[in-house]
This record gives structure tokens, sequence and C-alpha cells, in this order.
């Protein structure tokens, strides 16, 4: 894999002049067009790659630190990407959601001024969720602001707005757009490796298994996301079964008499935290205490999938970690029901090449490689057909 790279990074000249050709070939329709640009935003987000083809074609966006109201009477704060100049553009709130880089990351910048340089308008926020490494339920209304914000902007198509984010950011972005405030105004969502439904999600988690359909398989969940479903499970519960569940993790192990001085919700959790199979997890799922229960509903775009109106763009990798990519399966079959258009994609160990959800899965060779960058290609080629 590196060495493939490698051989990329020297060839960054040829592959500038190769895009220059692409693009005054294909930009006379529509269709090329979009073809143009997905291919010129690819390089953005694979930094290992070296070259970045689409400066050759496109003035440098303008960065806005800004803050936008919201209906609490606050502000949120966000990082606008602007294309340069004074034409309108389509626009998308995008949410990174828990596991935040830092906003001046370079893969973070290369995501906005890539997109602002195809045409698109990009909101990023910075929210609770991110300060606090965990999903705050307040956000989602924060996210449904930052969209009304984008459609008041004098740059912006309103009839071209849509919503996307990575992991548990993506998540939060769809409930915001199932929201009946905007649901009918939100052109598209593109979601990368979020989930579907909270409850599923907390199930494979704690038993290690993904599940689809009649379908099971072995999953071993990144530690990170473990640690933060026990966080959200224990935070959720009484006082009284908060402490006893904080003294139980923190000694790793638990006792006859913690287990019976815990509430039959308390219970329920204790049970989740200890590595039950799946049907065990699910079972005490439905026993948490009702507050939890309406937490994880809030946080599910599975709850209110009927209000969705968007055009539904999926991305997943097959080896995440942290989220099992048959949560977007879930979410494909789901809104397809509901009569939205769906693309959904699935990579293969590509996850770490983009450098989302990165872990250890098995490395690309130069086959494998250009086979995942060409199933990219083209779920972005459908996404700036949309906003073209």
């Amino acid at each position: 894999m590196a060495s493939f790279l490698d051989k990329f990074k020297t060839v960054g000249k040829f592959t500038a002049l190769v895009a220059v050709m692409l693009f005054f070939l294909t930009t006379a329709t529509v269709q090329g067009r979009a073809a143009a640009k997905a291919v010129l935003f690819i390089p953005e987000i694979i930094p290992d790659l070296g070259v970045s083809p689409i400066s050759y074609f496109s003035r440098q966006p303008v960065r806005e630190y800004i803050q936008f109201p919201t209906r609490n009477g606050g502000h949120g704060l966000a990082d606008l990407y602007l294309p340069a100049g004074n034409h309108k553009h389509p626009a998308v709130v995008f949410f990174m959601g828990v596991v935040p880089p830092d906003r001046d990351e370079a893969r973070v910048v290369a995501l906005g001024e890539g997109l602002a340089r195809t045409g698109m308008i990009v909101l990023i926020p910075w929210l609770r969720t991110q300060n606090e490494n965990r999903i705050i339920t307040s956000d989602i209304s924060d996210l449904v602001d930052a969209f009304t914000y984008l459609e008041s902007h004098p740059r912006t198509k309103k009839d071209q707005i849509g919503m996307g984010g990575i992991c548990t950011g993506a998540a939060m972005a769809v409930v915001a757009a199932e929201n009946r405030l905007i649901n009918q105004r939100v052109s598209f969502i593109n979601s990368f490796a979020g989930y579907y439904d909270a409850f599923d999600l907390i199930g494979s988690v704690v038993s290690s298994t993904a599940f689809y359909a009649d379908s099971t398989r072995i999953w071993k969940p990144d530690t990170f996301t473990k640690r933060i479903s026990t966080a959200h499970l224990i935070d959720g519960t009484y006082p009284k079964d908060r402490l006893i569940l904080d003294k139980v993790t923190a000694k790793g192990h638990w006792e006859a008499k913690d287990y019976a001085s815990l509430s039959d919700s308390g219970k329920a959790v204790l049970n989740l935290i200890s590595g039950p199979n799946l049907p065990e997890a699910m079972s005490s799922l439905r026993s948490l205490n009702p507050n939890t229960i309406e937490v994880l509903g809030q946080i599910s775009p599975s709850s209110n999938i009927s209000n969705l109106r968007a055009d539904v763009f999926l991305m997943h990798d097959k080896h995440d970690k942290m989220i099992p990519s048959e949560e977007s399966r879930r979410f494909a079959q789901a809104a397809k029901k509901n009569g939205n258009k769906v693309h959904l994609t699935e990579f293969s160990s590509f996850q770490n090449v983009v450098q989302v959800h990165k872990n250890d899965s098995e490395k690309l060779n130069g086959v494998g490689y250009i086979k995942q960058s060409w199933k990219l290609f083209l779920h972005m080629y459908y996404i700036m057909r949309l906003a073209s």
C-alpha cells in the first residue's frame, strides 16, 4: 500500500495534467461537469495522494468563523466555506460528531475547501457534542438552526441545501433533517459511517455482534465506541444506580451485592455492560428507564424516518469497528420503503485511505485501491449531479 501511494506522489504532475485534459473534455454537459468535479474532489479527501488538481481550476475559497442564531436564544459556532466570487451555490451542513479532529486539522480544512472549490457552500458546526465527547440531544436542534441559517445566506441556492456528517454526526444530521421545521426543504443527506438505530447500535456494541435481517457476524467494536456506549447508558440511569455502576466500571467487575442494590433499569444497564449475547442485550435494552429510552429514540434516525424527504446517500466501510456497516444497510432499506431515493456505497478496507474510522484492517493492493476509488468516484458523482 505504501509503495503504491508513493508512486502516486511521484506522478503528481502527470495526475494534474490528466485532470486538466479530463476537465476540458467533460465539462460541456451537466453530467460531464459532475464527473469532473467528482474526479477533482477525490484527491482532497485522500491526503496520501499528495496532489490537489482541483486547485488548478478554482480560486481559493473563503473560510469564515461564524456564529448562527439558535432558537434557544443563543448562538452556535461554525466554520463557513464559501466558493470564491459572488455567485449563488448549493450548500450543505456537515457535522463531524462525537469524535472531532481539531477544527484546523488538515483533513477537515481539505474537506471544506475541496467542496467549496467544486462550487458548494459548506457549513461545519462545532457544538457541545464535540466539546464533551458525547451526544448532546440539544445539538440536533442547533443543526436545524444551522440549516435555516444557510437558507438565509444570500449566496445559497435555497432549493439545493443538504445535510451530512460522519459517524454520530451523520446520524444527528439525519435526525435534524427529519425535523418538520425543515424536512420538506432538505434536498439531500450524505451519511458516512453513521448509525440508523441507537438501540441496535448499542446491542451490537455490547454483544460484539453485527446483524442485519436474519444474518449475524462477530464484530469487535473499537474501544472508544464501547466507552461512549457505556457512558451514555450509565449517564441515563437514576442517581443511586449511577453511583453503583460507576464503581463497578472503575473496579472492572461486580459482585452480587452490587446487582441486588440496583433498580430494575440499573440491572438492565449492568447486564448490558457485562458482555451479553445479542438476544440478552436486546432484551435488556427494553428494560432501560424511560428517560434513557427516550434519549436513545431522540438520537435515532429510525424514530422519524417517515418524516425524511431528502435524497439519501450512504457510505460505509465493511471493516468499520466504530459502527457496523449493517446500520447503513438498515437505513437504506428503511429509506427505500419510505420512498426516498437511496444510493448506498459500501467500501472494503478503504476507511484508512480516507482517514475516517482508521483501524488495523487489511491493506489494499493496487487493484483493490483502484476499485474502492471507483466506488468513491461514483458516489461523489451522484452528489455532484444533485448539487449541479
